[in-house]
C-alpha cells in the first residue's frame, strides 16, 4: 500500500464515518425525545404532508364531535319545554272535561277556569324561557326573525353531508300560535257572547282572544276549545318525536366520527409515532460506531508518522 502524507484517505474515512455515525445518533436521540418519527420536513416529506391531512381531519372532528354535543345539549332543553307544556295542556283538558260536565254552578266552574288561566300564562312562561345560549327556542322569534338552527355537524363544508337543520322541529309554544289563548276574565267582569266557531281561524284573532269567564263558557265552547287543545297537544306532540329522531340522528354521528377519529389517528401515528424500541437499539448501535470511528479516526491520524521511519527519525 503506498504511504501518503499529504493526503490521509484512512483519516478521511473514518472522519465520513464518524460524521455519519453522529448524524444517525443525533437523529435516534431526536425520535426519543420527541416520540416521533418525523419531526421536520425532510426526515419524510411525503409522509409529513400525508400527516397534516389527517391532523386536519382530526381536528375537525374532534370540533364537529364538540358541536354535536353542544346541539344535543340545545335539543335537551328544547325538549324539556315541550314536556312542560305538554303537562299543561293535559291538565288542561282534564279541568275542561271536567268543567264540561255539567253539574257545576257558574262560580265553581270560575274555581275551574281560574287554575287553566293559571297553566295558560305558565305555558308563555315557558314558551318565552326555553333558551339556549341566548337563542330562544319555543317562542317563534327566530323563525319569524328568518333564522333557521343549524347544527355544523361534520368537518367539512359540504352543507349536505356535514349540516343538520333541526328549526322544523322547534315548536312555537305561545299560546297564541297554538291557537288556543283565551282571555279568562273573573265573573264581575264584562264578556261576549260565544258562538260554536270563536275557535275557528276564520273568527278567531290570537291577538285579541275572546273573554270567557263561568257564565259563558258552556258545554259546546268548552267541546270546541278541548279540540284545539287535542290539536295542540298533537303539535307538540309530533315535534317533539321529530326532536328525539334529530338527537339519534347526532348520537348516531357523534359514534361515527369517534371512529372515524380512531382510524385517521391510526393511520397518522404509522407515519409519525417513533418506534421506540427500534430507535433505542439504534441509538446502541450509533453510539458504538461513533465510538468505533472515533478511536478509528485517531488511529488513522497516526499513520503517516510511519514516513519518520523511512527517513531514519
Amino acid at each position: 500500500m503506498s504511504l501518503y502524507v499529504n493526503t490521509n484517505i484512512n483519516s478521511l474515512i473514518a472522519q465520513r464515518s464518524l460524521n455519519s455515525s453522529s448524524s444517525s445518533l443525533q437523529t435516534a436521540i431526536t425520535r426519543l425525545s420527541t416520540g416521533f418519527k418525523v419531526n421536520q420536513a425532510g426526515d419524510d416529506a411525503a409522509g409529513l404532508c400525508v400527516a397534516q391531512g389527517l391532523d386536519t381531519q382530526i381536528r375537525g372532528n374532534k370540533r364537529a364531535m364538540l358541536n354535536v354535543e353542544d346541539g344535543l345539549n340545545m335539543m335537551y332543553i328544547a325538549e324539556g319545554g315541550m314536556s312542560g307544556v305538554t303537562e299543561d295542556l293535559q291538565r288542561i283538558r282534564e279541568l275542561c272535561l271536567q268543567a264540561a260536565n255539567g253539574i257545576y254552578s257558574e262560580d265553581q266552574a270560575q274555581t275551574l277556569m281560574n287554575e287553566i288561566k293559571q297553566r295558560l300564562e305558565d305555558i308563555d312562561v315557558i314558551a318565552n324561557s326555553t333558551v339556549f345560549n341566548g337563542l330562544n327556542l319555543a317562542n317563534g322569534s327566530m323563525a319569524a326573525a328568518g333564522k333557521d338552527v343549524v347544527l355544523q355537524s361534520g368537518s367539512g363544508t359540504d352543507e349536505a353531508n356535514n349540516t343538520i337543520n333541526i328549526s322544523s322541529a322547534l315548536t312555537n309554544m305561545l299560546c297564541t300560535a297554538l291557537g288556543i289563548a283565551i282571555d279568562i276574565v273573573g265573573m264581575d267582569e264584562a264578556t261576549t257572547s260565544l258562538g260554536a266557531d270563536y275557535l275557528d281561524p276564520g273568527t278567531y284573532d290570537p291577538a285579541n282572544p275572546p273573554k270567557v269567564n263561568g257564565s259563558n263558557w258552556d258545554n259546546a265552547s268548552i267541546r270546541k276549545y278541548v279540540e284545539k287543545l287535542d290539536a295542540a297537544i298533537a303539535k307538540i306532540s309530533e315535534d317533539r318525536s321529530m326532536l328525539g329522531a334529530y338527537q339519534n340522528r347526532l348520537q348516531s354521528t357523534s359514534e361515527n366520527l369517534t371512529v372515524m377519529n380512531e382510524n385517521y389517528e391510526r393511520s397518522k401515528s404509522q407515519i409519525m409515532d417513533a418506534d421506540m424500541a427500534a430507535e433505542s437499539a439504534n441509538m446502541v448501535k450509533y453510539q458504538v460506531l461513533q465510538q468505533t470511528s472515533a478511536a478509528m479516526l485517531a488511529q488513522a491520524n497516526q499513520i503517516p508518522s510511519i514516513a519518520l521511519q523511512l527517513l531514519g527519525q
